[in-house]
């Protein structure tokens, strides 16, 4: 098994409750999963776990940073008639420096982290009591 750390994820095990500043994505072995839904491994409990609720995160850190590159290509005064790659350059250096800790914070708060295997997944999760529980 090949692992890569994502230092832009910020990582908590849903089983074991490790602490991570980063994310052990699986690169290579058998529980590496699809390209839309990675697995990440625990390296303390030894377990594969995926991020749940991406697209939020997405949602969120996609528009903050077209934002943000919009103003720094509109904060290049016209005056210095500067090449278009100049200005893009600009704007993804400051894409670069404001999104690695605002993508560190929102995956704090908006990426939630599950087990892949369903057992695992079904022990994670709570379950709703029902009349005969009572």
């Amino acid at each position: 098994m090949k692992l890569c750390k994502w230092h832009t994820l910020v990582f908590r095990c849903p089983k074991c409750g490790k602490d991570a500043d980063y994310a052990a994505q699986v690169v290579e072995g058998p529980q590496k999963g699809s390209i839309w839904d990675p697995s990440y491994w625990c390296e303390k409990c030894n377990s594969a776990v995926r991020a749940r609720d991406k697209w939020l995160f997405g949602a969120v850190f996609g528009p903050l940073m077209a934002m943000i590159g919009t103003f720094a290509v509109q904060a290049v005064p016209p005056g210095l008639q500067m090449a278009p790659w100049v200005c893009l350059a600009f704007a993804a250096v400051c894409c670069a420096i404001v999104g690695w800790p605002l993508s560190r914070t929102l995956s704090r708060h908006l990426v939630y982290w599950e087990p892949c295997d369903p057992a695992a997944l079904r022990r994670a999760r709570p379950r709703r009591m029902s009349k005969d529980d009572e």
